[in-house]
């Protein structure tokens, strides 16, 4: 998933040609970092459009210190992250059903269908953290200063965040667990 540096170079000369190809190599992989943290189909899109405009308007920021991909998910992490401020706290939430990325056995598949409708019924802070956390890699610290918030906020969100996911997937309706989500959503 590493960029040429032909195609890199004709992007900061500002040729179509090579922005096109970069948008194709990585609009799946923005898209989904951006549908991850969004989870909302339109809102995801949006910020995929505003995450390649804005890379290829400071595409010349880019030092090649670190992986093209590196950088390219920063900026997307970024737009994803203040679409969800400009959002009303009390936005509905779409639900959609996902498939697996993966092939594998029926019981791997129901699992990860079970993940995803559990990642679902979180709010936008609990899920961007598990998000940029459990599967992009960032730092408590690194999540922090995104969110403008404390590394304490990221380590109690993805606590709670986690705790609530294992009582959905698990199925367990007892009062205590029922009291967890409660808590986890407040």
């Amino acid at each position: 998933m590493e960029l040429d540096e032909l195609t890199l170079a004709g992007a900061k000369r500002g040729d179509m040609r090579a922005c096109e190809k970069i948008y194709r190599i990585y609009h799946k992989q923005v898209f989904t970092v951006a549908i991850r943290i969004c989870n909302h189909r339109e809102l995801a899109q949006d910020v995929t459009q505003e995450a390649f405009i804005n890379a290829f308007k400071r595409i010349k920021q880019y030092r090649g210190d670190s992986p093209f991909w590196g950088w390219l998910r920063r900026v997307t992490v970024n737009h994803a992250i203040s679409a969800l401020r400009k959002l009303p706290r009390h936005d509905a939430v779409e639900l959609e059903d996902y498939m697996c990325p993966g092939q594998g056995d029926q019981d791997g598949l129901g699992q990860c269908m079970d993940l995803e409708q559990a990642l679902q019924q979180l709010n936008n802070e609990d899920r961007m953290v598990v998000w940029l956390h459990d599967v992009e890699g960032y730092k408590h610290l690194e999540i922090a200063q995104l969110v403008g918030k404390t590394e304490s906020y990221s380590k109690t969100r993805l606590n709670r965040a986690r705790a609530k996911l294992r009582i959905l997937i698990s199925g367990n309706d007892t009062p205590k667990a029922q009291t967890l989500t409660l808590n986890a959503t407040a």
